[in-house]
């Protein structure tokens, strides 16, 4: 019987049905106990770092009419590198095909050319939305949306260098030949010569697997900033000598870390340490790029705000005093003291002018003197004016210290109300 197939589609597509073309019988109940057991002692780490699901699509270097269904599990080992085992199917018996590293921008640079070649971007893949993160389950769409297009924005400009070892597109039913090369698409011309329906018909299924629309995805992405080009990135089709000689140098690399990754994988513990860590990243990104909490701390908004024991509702979407206005109430980092945050209502914004008036005083406007609030700074004082340190100390705040808007006061719930803009125009008769 033969372990390969000579027929292949021009891209793979995964599905919600589970693969059933892998050799060898079926788990006995002995088998899933003792892997129960042996999860239950032993030591997953490295698999537990794991905080990120991405699907997209992956295409081979040498053969730019093949594609691939690709979900990428990853773990962030800095700032600047992240590496992700990729499955053919986010399913409990997904097969592991390949893996990819990813490094930012400053990283790349320092590659020599021949290295270069074999990375490639991510910005066609994020802002055509066809790289998306699957909404996890009972986490709100809207929220989850949010979270994703904020993420987005720091994978655009990364670079991603990706190995193929198990060719399922072609029906093999094991990792048989060398590892594959493979890109990314980096225009709707090279999706159309791996599917000559274009995106439409390269992402339906997918789409309507996880619920998703690409080309919405793509409308909420139309602000992520261009991405420079950096010279020698991999162009997908390159001469098939050079892939080959390129992939067998590779081989040696990847089999000691990919017969790890095979070794540690398959159990339960690790499918639930998966899940587990997919959950705990959702939260994170709510956390750190839609909405937050914090205790009020100090007198210097009262009585908007206790000095103690509010809990503050804060919106994370208003960060850089992005749809900030006169009046709203914003958390920032403070200019004078490291590490600490500061709330304060804002009475002036780029282009206004305003009443420095002295420090710590419970006058308004009593300063015959106005200074213009100098573009990308706001002017922001305490309600509580003789017990505030604002910006008649510090002066002017810049819009990048703002990492958030006060929307709600949540706690105690005999308080619990919305942050009202008590700043109303003038009117002028």
């Amino acid at each position: 019987t033969s372990l390969s197939s000579d027929t292949m589609s021009a891209c793979k597509v995964g599905s919600d049905k589970e693969p059933n073309s892998v050799p060898g019988d079926t788990r006995t109940l002995k088998s899933q106990l003792l892997e129960a057991g042996a999860s239950m002692v032993q030591d997953f780490t490295p698999v537990k770092q794991i905080c990120a699901h991405l699907n997209a699509f992956h295409v081979y270097a040498n053969d730019p009419t093949r594609c691939i269904e690709a979900n990428h599990y990853c773990t962030h080992l800095t700032e600047d590198v992240r590496q992700c085992l990729i499955y053919d199917s986010p399913g409990t018996k997904a097969r592991l095909i390949g893996i990819e590293y990813m490094v930012s921008p400053r990283i790349f640079e320092t590659l020599p050319p021949e290295e270069r070649r074999l990375w490639h971007t991510h910005e066609f893949e994020v802002k055509s939305g066809m790289l998306i993160m699957p909404t996890p389950t009972n986490v709100p769409t809207s929220a989850w949306e949010a979270a994703e297009t904020a993420e987005m924005h720091d994978i655009a400009p990364i670079y991603g260098k990706t190995y193929h070892l198990w060719q399922v597109d072609r029906g093999d039913v094991v990792p048989m030949g060398e590892p594959q090369l493979m890109g990314s698409f980096t225009t709707p011309e090279n999706v159309a010569l791996a599917c000559p329906g274009g995106m439409d018909e390269l992402l339906r299924a997918r789409d309507e697997r996880f619920k998703v629309d690409y080309w919405t995805k793509a409308k909420k992405r139309e602000g992520i900033a261009d991405v420079p080009k950096h010279p020698g990135m991999s162009r997908i089709t390159e001469l098939p000598e050079l892939v080959e000689r390129r992939n067998a140098h590779a081989q040696l690399h990847m089999e000691g870390f990919i017969r790890a990754a095979l070794r540690i994988t398959p159990g339960s513990a690790a499918r639930v340490a998966i899940k587990s860590a997919s959950v705990f990243c959702a939260t994170v990104l709510v956390w750190e790029h839609v909405v937050t909490i914090q205790l009020s701390e100090g007198p210097s908004m009262y009585p908007t705000f206790n000095p103690r024991g509010d809990w503050l509702l804060i919106s994370r979407m208003h960060r850089h005093g992005k749809g900030i206005e006169v009046g709203d109430v914003v958390r920032f980092n403070h200019p004078s003291f490291v590490g600490v945050h500061g709330a304060k209502r804002i009475i002036g914004m780029p282009g206004d002018f305003v009443c420095r008036d002295q420090a710590y005083s419970t006058g308004v406007g009593e300063q015959p003197d106005m200074i213009q609030v100098p573009e990308g700074h706001a002017f922001v004082v305490g309600d509580n004016l003789p017990w505030s340190r604002d910006s008649r100390n510090f002066g002017p705040l810049p819009l990048g210290l703002i990492n958030g808007k006060i929307i709600a006061r949540i706690w105690p719930p005999s308080k619990m109300e919305w942050v009202q803009n008590t700043m109303k125009p003038a009117e002028l008769d």
